[in-house]
């Protein structure tokens, strides 16, 4: 990998999964639904003009049968990296925000008025959960594999980049909508800062 050209950096939400909608899903493991994978499919054909050298993905199913998938059918390498996993979201994994919000009133206002800086119970911080990001989003940049990277994560994960790499706030982070298959791509040139190209 060569030190004087930037690494182009894809990063993939996964897409719609089997599980209920509308709720809090964090270390819930449910697969994709047809439609996520379609969703999947349809934006990586879109935005990927050049294949990728390697692909690294979340260790959930939601991004890591895609990804593992997607490989096998490319012939790329495979990277499962627990770092960028979605936040953990406690006892209200599975829940929807109103039965949380009936569940643990007191904690789920301060998780809405604090946009996340505040854990829910027995969960993740926004603050950890950047943290985590952060050392993983390092580690696997300063790896030598390839120019051309494919991360497969989470909407919370997606956040915690904006906030890590481009300085957004939490408040402004969690005023971006990050839809099913939603991407961003990113430049990152050594001893530079990075460059967000794109978000949709």
């Amino acid at each position: 990998m060569s030190k004087t050209e930037p690494i182009l950096i894809t990063v993939l939400r996964h897409g719609s999964v089997a599980g209920q909608a509308h709720v809090f899903r964090g270390a819930s493991d449910e697969a994709l639904n047809t439609q996520g994978i379609a969703q999947m499919h349809c934006t990586l054909k879109r935005i990927a003009d050049t294949p990728f050298d390697v692909i690294a993905t979340s260790p959930l199913r939601r991004c890591h049968d895609f990804s593992a998938a997607y490989a096998a059918q490319n012939g790329i390498s495979l990277q499962v990296l627990p770092e960028f996993r979605e936040l953990e979201f406690g006892v209200w994994d599975g829940l929807t925000p109103d039965e949380a919000a009936m569940r643990n009133p007191v904690e789920y206002q301060a998780f809405c008025t604090s946009y996340g800086e505040h854990a829910p119970p027995d969960g993740e911080s926004l603050i950890q959960l950047r943290a985590r990001v952060a050392r993983g989003w390092h580690d696997w940049i300063t790896t030598e594999c390839g120019n051309n990277r494919l991360l497969v994560t989470h909407a919370g994960v997606m956040r915690a980049l904006l906030m890590e790499l481009f300085g957004f706030t939490s408040a402004q982070a969690f005023q971006i909508a990050i839809p099913e298959a939603a991407s961003l791509r990113i430049s990152h040139l050594d001893g530079q800062l990075p460059f967000l190209l794109s978000l949709n």
